[in-house]
């Protein structure tokens, strides 16, 4: 444009009119698009409804349980420009009514959907639901031990193979939590697996955690405090044998390593075991404990085995108990001055140990009476053993003490305090 030319001179200018006539053109044509155009109708879809539970969880001590978060979907009406925008769902406010809460059981909650904005460029239209269903109840946490629930529906244990007690390597409890009204019904907790192929060894499988009640039917809402709901069982196997009964013997004086110098009976002598098939193979004889020296004095010592605490297998024929029968005959019995020292074995590795003290000023020894006549507290040796101290262990602690001797032994317990440190 020249210096002072008029606008009006522009007018007679076909180039500016055509530029001018589509600006105009443009600017009339947003006008009636914006403010003249037709209102239309979307759907914003998953609205989170807001609920203050916390409120009633600190005036009634209430909580929810089951489904505790609800969506619903809105149908606006507006200004396309305006209900098409990315962030329109964040104007829109479900907030649901807790007021009439006030004990135990399912409510209705009624929905109230509003806008964010005092005056918004929407309008709200409907609601896909008006209300929501929540239970409220008190919580409650309760123990129970797991029972084994174990199907074999594609499997069996053979004959000559017998099952046994089913056993939890993990643990054998578990608590349950939830509402008070549904934990309350709840009589058992079982941990169910089923078992598929023909079992002639152990084997351990996943089983998972139902809580039940009386009637065999589960409760709503219930959660196990663990990370899995999954639960390890055992299903020990056992190969079925008659074998006969030993027993062994624990800290033999040096002599009687290969032989021992009294008899020994069991009665019963033998019976029917459940044994795994592996350390069946090459088994001439089951034996069911093992006998400490210290508990054998001179004459006729008498033990009983309990079936239920012996180890490594089951009894099977119904015996309850074994009666071992150690007759030391040939043997005497002396009283000897506690020496002043004591030595040391399976000391805990990096630690140091000190001997403070014995617990006792005498010690009863059995043995060939030439042999006792010879010892004094001079030359009979006492050993500690640290086996089973936590390798942390410091300080002062009391430990079982033995006599050392090539055909003696000590009868009774004995123990000493020793002080431990790193």
């Amino acid at each position: 444009m020249k210096k002072n030319q008029k606008f009006s001179d522009l007018l007679y200018n076909n180039k500016f009119l055509l530029v001018f006539s589509v600006v105009m053109a443009v600017a009339i044509w947003l006008v009636v698009a914006v403010e003249l155009a037709p209102e239309t109708e979307i759907v914003v879809k998953n609205v989170p409804v807001q609920i203050d539970y916390s409120k009633i969880q600190e005036k009634l001590g209430l909580e929810p349980f089951g489904e505790t978060k609800f969506t619903v979907d809105v149908v606006i009406s507006g200004k396309r420009y305006v209900v098409e925008s990315d962030d329109i769902g964040d104007d829109i406010i479900v907030t649901a009514n807790i007021g009439y809460v006030n004990s135990v059981g399912t409510y209705r909650l009624a929905l109230d959907v509003g806008t964010e904005s005092a005056r918004p460029d929407f309008r709200i239209v409907s609601a896909s639901s008006d209300e929501i269903e929540v239970y409220f109840d008190y919580p409650k946490e309760k123990e129970f031990v797991v029972q084994a629930s174990v199907e074999f529906e594609n499997g069996e244990i053979p004959d000559g193979y017998y099952l046994g007690d089913y056993i939890f390597p993990e643990t054998d409890t578990v608590r349950v939590s939830g509402p008070e009204t549904e934990v309350n019904k709840i009589s058992r907790v079982v941990a169910r697996a089923t078992v598929d192929g023909t079992l002639r060894q152990s084997k351990t499988l996943d089983a998972s955690l139902v809580a039940l009640t009386r009637e065999g039917s589960s409760p709503k809402y219930i959660s196990f405090n663990r990370q899995s709901e999954m639960i390890q069982i055992t299903l020990p196997v056992y190969k079925i044998a008659k074998l006969p009964v030993t027993c062994s013997f624990i800290n033999k004086p040096s002599d009687y390593i290969e032989s021992l110098p009294f008899t020994v009976s069991i009665s019963p002598a033998s019976a029917r075991f459940g044994v795994p098939e592996s350390k069946l193979e090459g088994m001439e004889s089951f034996e069911i404990a093992s006998i400490d020296f210290s508990n054998l004095k001179s004459g006729v010592n008498t033990f009983t085995i309990k079936s239920a605490d012996i180890t490594g297998g089951v009894v099977l024929d119904g015996t309850e108990e074994f009666t071992v029968t150690v007759n030391v005959s040939g043997m005497s019995s002396g009283t000897i001055a506690a020496p002043s020292t004591v030595g040391f074995i399976n000391v805990p590795g990096g630690a140091s140990v000190e001997f403070v003290k014995l617990d006792f000023s005498e010690i009863t020894v059995i043995g060939p009476q030439a042999s006792i006549a010879q010892l004094n507290s001079d030359n009979i040796t006492l050993s500690a053993d640290l086996n089973g101290i936590d390798d942390s262990t410091i300080g002062e602690i009391t430990v079982p003490v033995t006599l050392t001797d090539n055909d003696c032994w000590s009868y009774g317990t004995y123990t000493a305090t020793v002080r431990i440190t790193q």
